[in-house]
C-alpha cells in the first residue's frame, strides 16, 4: 500500500527540476531588475544632478563677482576719497557755489573713471550705485546718473547695515534700469549690498552692485528636460530668485527641505527629498547661501524604469514555458541511468561490522530507486565521516607541527639580523658600543632558547623587545627614538613569542631607510571586549600595491587554509599572520595601515 503512494521517477524529477530551473533564474532577473532599476533611477537623477550643480556654481560665479568688485570699491582709498568728496559738493550747504558745481563736475568724472576702471572691459556688472548715509546716489554702468535720494528708504537698508560690513544677497525688479532690456529676464538684478568704512572704522556708505539674470536664466532654459524637472532658486531667508512668476506658491518646497530630514544624500553637496509625488534635489552654497532646487515627479523620473520592468516581466513568463519544456526533456533523459544506477546499488554491499556503534537511520523516499540509493549512500556517508576525521586529526598535527617550524626559524633570523647590525657599526668604526649591543644580544638569544612555550606573557615580551630597541639605538647612535605605553594590567595577556620584536624590526627596517631622526612608538589600548598593542614608526609606510599584496595573501590563507611554504627570507608580517591565526583560533586581531602623515601603523591583539 505504501509503494501505489510513490511517485514515477519522472514526476519526481520533472518537478524539482522545474523549479531548479526557475528559482535560481527568477532570482537572477530580480537581482537583475533591482540593480538596473538603481542604475537606471541612478542615471536619471544623474542628468538632473549635473544640471542642479551648474545652476548652483553659475549663481556662485555670479555672486563672487558682484562681491570680488563690491570688495575692490570698498577697499579703493581713491574712491572712498572722491566719493566723499561728491558727497560733500552735493551737500545743501554747498550746492549753490558755482565753484563747488565746477568743482564736482570735475570729481564726479574722476570718481566714473575709477569705477569704470573698477568694472573693466568685459562687464562683469551691469551697474554700481554708491550711495551716502543720508542723500547722494552716484552710479556708473548702464544707468551713470547722480541723483539725490535718501538710502534709509530702500528695503535693503536694514539687513545692510546689519551685515556690518559682509555681503547682503537679494534679487530685485530694478525700474531704474528696466528701460535698457527689453525683455523681463533683463529686467530683474541679482543684488549684492555692503557697507563701506573709513578708516576709522565708521560707515560711510553702502555700494550696490547689480548683475541682470538674463544670462543665468538662458543657461536654466537651455538644459534638456528629459524628465520634466523645474528649477527654482532661493535666497537664504526663503525667497524666491527663479523663476520670477509661478503658478502656485513654490515656498513650501523650501519650508519642507528645512523642516524635514534628508531622505537620501545623493553626493556630500547634493541631497533629496520625497514629498507626496515629486523628488526634491537641492544644493545650499554655503558661499552664497542660496538654495537650488530641482522638482521632478515621480512618474515622470522613473517611467523608463516601469517600462524595463515590463520587458522583464514579459521575459520571464517566456523563460518559464521555456524551462519547463526543458526540465521535460531533461527529466526523460536523467530516468533512464537512474534506473541502471539502481541495478548497480542494488548489488553493491557496504561492510558495517566495523562500525557497531554507528546505527543507519530509514529514510523513506517514497520511490524504490531511490530508496535503496539513498540507503547506499548513507552507508558511504558513513565511512567517508570517519575518513574526514582522520584527515583533519592529521591536518591538525599539521599545522601544528608548521606553527613549531615558525617559531625555530625565528633564533636564526633574528641572529642574522644582529649580526648584520655589529657588522655595521664594525665598518663605521663605532667599537665602544659594540661590547653593550652584545651584551644586550646575549640577553635576548638567552630569552629566545629559555623554554619552548609558544605564547609568553606581554610583560616577557616588552622586556625583550625593548633590549632589541635598546641595540637599536646605540647602532644608529641615538638617532633612533622609541616610546612604550602599555597599561599595567595588559602585562599578563599572552602573545606569540617574538612577535612583538619581528614588528619593530620590521619598522626600524623601513624607517631607517629615510633621514632620521626615526621613533618608534609601542601603545596598548583594552577594552571590556579586546586588547591591542599598536606599533608606529615614522617612516614611509607600506606602499600600497605590497598592503594589498598582502591582504591578498592572507584572504587566501584564510579562504583555503592552506600555509604559505616557509623561508628564511619570507618572515616578517607574514609569519607573524599564521602564528596568531594557528594560536588564537579566529579570536585575534591584526592590521596593516598606513599613518598619516606618514608612518605606518601594525596591530596585533586578541579578544577577551
Amino acid at each position: 500500500m505504501a509503494a501505489s503512494r510513490r511517485k514515477s521517477i519522472l514526476l519526481t524529477l520533472f518537478i524539482p527540476y522545474t523549479a531548479l530551473f526557475l528559482l535560481p533564474f527568477t532570482i537572477f532577473i530580480a537581482y537583475y531588475v533591482f540593480n538596473e532599476g538603481k542604475n537606471i533611477r541612478e542615471s536619471s537623477l544623474l542628468s538632473i544632478e549635473n544640471n542642479l550643480t551648474n545652476i548652483s556654481t553659475n549663481v556662485d560665479l555670479t555672486v563672487e563677482t558682484l562681491d570680488t568688485l563690491s570688495q575692490n570699491v570698498i577697499y579703493s582709498n581713491l574712491i572712498k576719497e572722491h566719493f566723499a568728496t561728491y558727497l560733500n559738493y552735493t551737500s545743501p550747504d554747498n550746492a549753490e557755489n558755482i565753484f563747488n558745481q565746477y568743482g564736482n563736475i570735475q570729481n564726479s568724472k574722476v570718481l566714473s573713471d575709477l569705477l569704470v576702471a573698477i568694472i573693466g572691459p568685459n562687464y562683469p556688472v551691469d551697474q554700481i550705485y554708491l550711495y551716502g548715509l543720508d542723500h547722494s546716489v552716484f552710479g556708473t554702468g548702464l544707468d551713470n546718473t547722480q541723483t539725490v535720494s535718501s538710502v534709509r528708504q530702500k528695503d535693503w537698508y536694514t539687513p545692510t547695515m546689519e551685515a556690518r560690513g559682509g555681503k547682503y544677497l537679494f534679487q530685485d525688479f530694478d525700474g531704474r534700469l528696466t528701460k535698457y532690456y527689453s525683455y523681463e529676464d533683463g529686467q530683474h538684478f541679482l543684488t549684492l549690498c555692503r557697507v563701506y568704512y573709513n578708516s576709522f572704522h565708521t560707515p560711510q556708505g553702502i555700494v550696490e552692485v547689480k548683475k541682470s539674470m538674463s544670462a543665468l536664466t538662458q543657461l536654466i532654459h537651455s538644459f534638456h528636460y528629459t524628465y520634466g524637472e523645474e528649477f527654482y532658486i532661493f535666497d537664504a531667508d526663503g525667497g524666491l530668485i527663479f523663476p520670477f512668476h509661478t503658478d502656485f506658491d513654490v515656498s513650501e518646497y523650501y519650508d519642507f527641505i528645512r523642516n524635514e530630514e534628508v531622505s537620501f544624500s545623493r553626493r556630500a553637496y547634493c541631497n533629496m527629498k520625497e514629498k507626496s509625488n515629486t523628488f526634491l534635489l537641492y544644493v545650499t552654497s554655503p558661499y552664497s547661501g542660496f538654495t537650488t532646487v530641482a522638482a521632478v515627479e515621480k512618474a515622470r523620473l522613473l517611467s523608463p524604469l516601469y517600462h524595463y520592468i515590463l520587458t522583464s516581466l514579459v521575459l520571464l513568463i517566456f523563460t518559464c514555458g521555456l524551462v519547463i519544456m526543458v526540465s521535460y526533456f531533461i527529466s526523460i533523459r536523467i530516468g533512464t541511468p537512474l534506473k541502471q544506477m539502481y541495478s548497480q546499488i542494488h548489488s553493491f554491499q557496504i561492510d558495517v561490522n566495523t562500525l557497531p556503534d554507528m546505527k543507519l537511520k530509514e529514510v523513506n523516499t517514497n520511490i524504490i530507486e531511490l530508496h535503496t540509493l539513498y540507503d547506499a549512500l548513507i552507508k558511504m556517508q558513513t565511512q567517508a565521516q570517519l575518513s574526514m576525521q582522520r584527515e583533519l586529526y592529521l591536518q591538525n598535527k599539521e599545522m601544528q607541527a608548521r606553527m613549531l617550524a615558525l617559531q625555530a626559524q625565528m633564533n636564526p633570523h633574528f641572529l642574522y639580523n644582529s649580526l648584520a647590525a655589529i657588522q655595521a657599526m664594525a665598518d663605521e668604526g663605532i667599537t665602544d658600543k659594540i661590547e653593550s649591543m652584545c651584551q644586550n644580544i646575549s640577553d635576548i638569544l638567552r630569552y629566545i632558547s629559555s623554554d619552548s612555550d609558544q605564547l609568553v606573557a606581554l610583560r616577557h615580551e616588552l622586556t625583550h623587545t625593548v633590549n632589541y630597541l635598546e641595540c637599536m639605538r646605540i647602532r644608529y647612535d641615538n638617532e633612533l627614538f622609541y616610546t612604550v605605553r602599555i597599561p599595567d594590567s595588559m602585562y599578563q595577556y599572552k602573545l606569540p613569542k617574538l612577535c612583538l620584536q619581528l614588528i619593530v624590526e620590521n619598522a626600524i627596517k623601513f624607517t631607517t631607510s629615510r633621514k632620521g631622526p626615526w621613533h618608534i612608538s609601542i601603545l596598548g589600548t583594552l577594552t571590556d571586549t579586546y586588547w591591542e598593542i599598536s606599533i608606529i614608526d615614522n617612516g614611509p609606510g607600506f606602499d600600497i600595491a605590497e598592503l594589498d599584496s598582502l591582504q591578498k595573501k592572507f584572504d587566501e590563507i584564510d579562504r583555503t587554509g592552506v600555509l604559505p611554504n616557509l623561508e628564511i627570507n619570507g618572515m616578517g608580517l607574514m609569519n607573524i599572520y599564521i602564528r596568531f591565526k594557528l594560536l588564537f583560533e579566529g579570536k585575534y586581531i591584526f592590521r596593516l595601515e598606513n599613518r598619516v602623515p606618514n608612518g605606518a601603523i601594525v596591530t596585533i591583539g586578541g579578544y577577551l
